[in-house]
């Protein structure tokens, strides 16, 4: 298997020197996605975000910049990416403005109510019950909460092939955006924006608790 395969099945959970190089990667290149996703929030008085699948924990310094009254949790469930997480928001950290934990989208470790925002960047694709796993980020949501989930693939026939060896590889979920209303709408959500970029492939969804 080359290199850049074994990068992409470290996408999943990114672990070792190779889940760091994931992250690296992330953080070059995806900070365009995620400034197009944020572009979809007004985060004017927002004042609790959970992060989902936090990975290097650059969203989350960013998102703390933009709610600078927000307190902010990020979970993943990779270890190694919860130290990074961590090194990379350490003063946030020590401010008592963000908490990482390592923790599963199946079993959030929250109250209910807890959150008026929750977000997801590149990590739906690998949730193991999507409609049941978004269902629980449901229960951790204030009423009227919204959940922002940001991609970088779809299913398109245009990207099919690129898209099907990520899938096969990293043994990943996509949905075309037509299917994206049916399965927030299952888990007791309202699709408040679909949004793509079909040129390259990128969708962003934002939902409110129902």
């Amino acid at each position: 298997m080359s290199r850049k395969d074994e990068l992409v099945k470290q996408c999943r959970k990114p672990t070792g020197s190779l889940g760091l190089q994931v992250a690296e990667n992330m953080n070059k290149n995806h900070r365009e996605l995620w400034q197009w996703g944020f572009s979809h929030l007004d985060f004017t008085g927002i004042k609790s975000i959970l992060d989902i699948g936090c990975g290097s924990g650059m969203t989350v310094k960013l998102m703390a910049e933009l709610a600078p009254n927000a307190v902010l949790s990020a979970i993943d469930y990779s270890p190694d990416m919860v130290e990074l997480a961590c090194n990379t928001c350490c003063e946030l950290i020590d401010g008592g403005r963000v908490a990482i934990v390592q923790a599963e989208v199946s079993d959030l470790c929250f109250d209910d109510a807890s959150f008026e925002l929750a977000t997801a960047f590149e990590t739906y694709y690998f949730w193991p019950d999507l409609v049941n796993d978004l269902k629980e980020i449901n229960r951790t949501l204030k009423p009227g909460g919204r959940l922002l989930l940001v991609n970088e693939c779809y299913s398109d026939p245009a990207f099919e092939e690129r898209n099907s060896r990520c899938v096969s590889l990293a043994r990943m979920q996509i949905h075309t955006p037509a299917e994206y209303e049916g399965f927030l709408s299952a888990a007791g959500f309202r699709l408040v924006k679909l949004d793509t970029i079909p040129e390259k492939n990128w969708i962003t969804a934002l939902a409110a608790k129902a």
